[in-house]
């Protein structure tokens, strides 16, 4: 990424860095956060001034369906991507963040004046924002929240949940995800001091996210950062006091926090040396113990070697698409393909092989996925069934997850949708299914 003007723009740093990712998002298919921290300028600018360049990227790529219908009858021709980044943000800002509409458009003509490559795009920008934020609204109304699904994604939600159910996946894609902590212990006291509402599954949501490391109980480790659908595969598995457990791809340690707070005996496998790396630091944060492994979970061979897997549990949350937490994520939207989906479909079968063996008999498996792909989840299992005649599905019933049993499916998996919860602020969407080895 070329930062080459980013020391002349200080006025507009938080913008010019949100326009860069936006582009950086598209064109390369890198995460947002590493499209955001990549930038020199994003270090340099103040903890709020980064949140602003945040919120202003995420909102683009979240709404970007909608922003480029309503972007489109002003623009003839197509512009070079920086220009067409900026138009994207400025129009963000004054559709959905309520910036005053003669600072959106001042600070996006402000930006491409100061490069010689763009500038002569600046008049063409001034005429499109003003047109923006004088008839915005009006085709703002005639756009809908599934225009910013892609094609490919609608058609998969609708033949999986229905026209209805991915209706409502797509309004909770336009809402920012709420930041959801889990505990060590005393969750109703950790609520109040954190003002945050105590979920019926035991995890604590706060609406505004802000600093987390400055939030009460963050430096004495009291809690760790957890979507509540990430939380539920532990909580399926009841007491692992004292048992033998592997955490598979764990990284970036919810489960593996989750579970030797519970007093499992855990060893957590990661491939990746730098996300596990975070794990490190979350252990020692907390005070947790975990063996950790920078290992290919593929190719992992317990150095016991015990005979017919020796791990009361283990758990793979499984490398998938993702696309269950695209309010956080929203570069999801826009990186992912049908291809990625079926590469990774061969990916996870391996690994759910591979998982497998390392069950004891009469142990429990558990896979899961935050893809809201069927593919990657329902049919993953129907394949592992018909290779595995030793592991029999341990059926979820309502019992085992009073809190949320509309995420209970008739197979006896657990779907989560996103607009599950909806009236508390939604969650990640999530797959899980349990086996238990004969």
């Amino acid at each position: 990424m070329n930062d080459k003007n980013t020391k002349r723009t200080p006025k507009n740093g938080a913008r010019y860095v949100a326009a860069r990712a936006v582009q950086e998002v598209l064109e390369t298919l890198i995460p947002l956060d590493q499209a955001l921290t990549g930038q020199a300028l994003f270090a340099q600018l103040e903890t709020r001034d980064r949140g602003f360049a945040r919120l202003i990227a995420a909102t683009t790529l979240r709404r970007m369906g909608q922003i480029d219908k309503i972007l489109a009858p002003f623009i003839k021709k197509a512009p070079p991507a920086y220009v067409l980044a900026v138009l994207r943000t400025g129009a963000a800002q004054i559709l959905f963040l309520g910036t005053p509409p003669h600072a959106a458009v001042g600070a996006g003509v402000s930006l491409l004046k100061r490069s010689q490559k763009t500038a002569r795009a600046a008049g063409m920008a001034n005429a499109v924002l003003r047109r923006v934020s004088e008839q915005g609204q009006t085709l703002l109304a005639e756009t809908r929240p599934l225009d910013n699904i892609p094609g490919w994604l609608r058609k998969s939600w609708e033949d999986a949940y229905g026209a209805q159910a991915t209706r409502a996946i797509a309004n909770m894609l336009i809402q920012d995800p709420p930041l959801d902590l889990s505990v060590k212990d005393d969750a109703p006291a950790w609520a109040e001091k954190l003002e945050a509402a105590l979920l019926p599954s035991g995890t604590l949501r706060r609406e505004k996210i802000g600093d987390v490391t400055a939030l009460p109980g963050f430096k004495e480790g009291a809690w760790w950062a957890q979507d509540i659908s990430a939380s539920l595969p532990v909580k399926l598995l009841g007491d692992v006091k004292g048992k033998k457990v592997l955490d598979l791809c764990a990284a970036p340690g919810g489960k593996t926090m989750q579970l030797a707070a519970a007093g499992a005996i855990v060893t957590a496998i990661d491939k990746n040396e730098a996300r596990l790396k975070r794990v490190h630091e979350n252990l020692a944060r907390t005070g947790l113990s975990a063996e950790i492994i920078v290992a290919d979970v593929a190719r992992w061979r317990d150095p016991e070697n015990r005979a017919g897997g020796g791990y009361d549990i283990v758990v793979l949350d499984a490398p998938c698409s993702a696309t269950g937490t695209f309010r956080r994520r929203p570069d999801v939207l826009h990186s992912k393909s049908p291809a990625d989906v079926a590469s990774l479909m061969r990916l996870q079968e391996k690994l759910l092989l591979a998982a497998s063996r390392h069950v004891r008999p009469g142990g429990t498996l558990i896979y899961c996925t935050c893809s809201l792909e069927t593919r990657e989840g329902e049919a993953q299992i129907t394949k592992f069934m018909k290779s595995r005649a030793n592991f029999r599905l341990n059926v979820i019933l309502d019992e085992d997850m009073p809190a949320l049993p509309e995420a209970i499916t008739t197979e006896g998996y657990v779907r989560v949708l996103p607009h599950f919860l909806q009236e508390k602020g939604g969650m990640d969407g999530f797959f899980i299914a349990r086996f238990t080895r004969c």
